[in-house]
């Protein structure tokens, strides 16, 4: 259940027409029991958040929300990201504070009440920019007029080369390539189990045609939360089909650090994941990379960089159109890292460009007297 559906009568039973029945009163007493939960816990703690984030937002310089996907409901409801983005912005701006939105992700939209929240956050904003076009497209079809803000890349462009420049630490094997997962439908109804254990087929046969190659695949997580499991549901179908489920054949081991993430991602040869940011970061490796796309910023994301040729749409993917496509990858190596070495250097400097150009100012804000 959504955050915002607590606030609504939505999903409760209907009361039966004998109020005298003992299920009426339970059904009474259970409104009662929630309306007073609201009244005397949610609503006392949602005004003492609002007063700490007011003294917080006093004593601060800036108001800054960097990157990410916060700009929607689609994923947590309005009174999620969009209510407390409408918070935060607010009571900076009754302080008199410097409100800034930087390179964030749009979209999706669901809700009415949420895309409110979301246009007078952004409206009362200083700075505004967006990590793709489409965010744009996607603000301006719930009528926020950003046709004026920038589009600067993902924050994660900007990453410290001192994390990237290590050297490559392989295992001496002839080539390595990282596969990222996801929990790509995950089964919760019939259809969605359906799709998931596909997904896991289509998964398990490219690692079996890869290491068939002589390749070593390593599986890349993105988030720890959700992928671990399809991690092992891969590991126990290719053990289930005899194929290589450990090393030299498969390597599998946790990330629970960005710096051990790199470290994996350093040592492959090309990547293949639905992750944005195992993506990003694979990018800024200089790896070539296949997007398995089920996301707008995923897609919006190899676009921008000239690279949609290398962008698969994770619907109705087959393993052969994977290894197609990787093939086609293997094939254009040499001028993938050429074209991808000097777009990332030119979003690197955007990024910073940026940050000079934000902070530079709230910089010279406090020098004046």
């Amino acid at each position: 259940m959504s955050r915002d559906s607590d606030w609504s009568w939505s999903g409760l039973s209907a009361r039966p027409t004998d109020v005298g029945s003992p299920a009426a009163r339970t059904s009474r007493r259970a409104v009662v029991a929630r309306v007073g939960r609201i009244l005397f816990r949610r609503v006392p703690r949602e005004f003492a958040h609002w007063y700490q984030m007011l003294r917080i937002m006093a004593r601060s310089d800036l108001f800054l929300v960097p990157g990410t996907g916060i700009v929607t409901d689609g994923s947590c409801g309005a009174f999620g990201w969009p209510y407390d983005m409408f918070k935060l912005t607010l009571l900076a701006r009754l302080c008199g504070k410097r409100v800034v939105y930087l390179s964030v992700g749009a979209g999706p939209f669901r809700y009415r009440l949420g895309c409110w929240f979301i246009r007078r956050s952004l409206g009362l904003a200083h700075y505004r920019s967006y990590r793709d076009v489409d965010s744009k497209r996607r603000l301006a079809a719930i009528g926020f007029d950003g046709e004026q803000d920038p589009v600067c890349p993902d924050l994660v462009f900007g990453l410290s080369r001192a994390h990237l420049a290590e050297a490559r630490t392989g295992t001496g094997l002839t080539r390595i390539v990282g596969l990222g997962l996801k929990d790509y439908a995950a089964p919760l109804d019939t259809a969605d189990a359906r799709s998931y254990h596909d997904y896991l087929g289509v998964m398990a046969d490219f690692v079996t045609a890869l290491q068939a190659q002589g390749h070593t695949v390593r599986l890349i997580i993105g988030d720890a939360q959700y992928d671990t499991r399809v991690r092992e549901d891969l590991i126990a179908l290719l053990k289930a089909r005899g194929a290589s489920a450990t090393a030299p054949g498969l390597l599998s081991d946790p990330v629970p650090t960005v710096n051990e993430l790199l470290a994996q991602l350093r040592e492959t040869d090309a990547v293949i994941s639905p992750r944005f940011h195992n993506l990003v970061l694979a990018l800024l490796l200089n790896k070539p990379v296949i997007a398995l796309s089920d996301l707008p910023k995923v897609t919006a994301l190899l676009a921008d960089l000239g690279l949609e040729r290398y962008c698969l749409s994770l619907e109705g993917l087959t393993s052969a159109d994977l290894a197609d496509r990787f093939a086609q990858l293997e094939g254009d190596s040499a001028r993938l890292k050429s074209h991808i070495g000097r777009a990332t250097e030119s979003y690197r400097r955007a990024v910073d460009a940026q940050y000079e150009s934000v902070y530079g100012e709230v910089a010279s804000l406090k020098s004046i007297p």
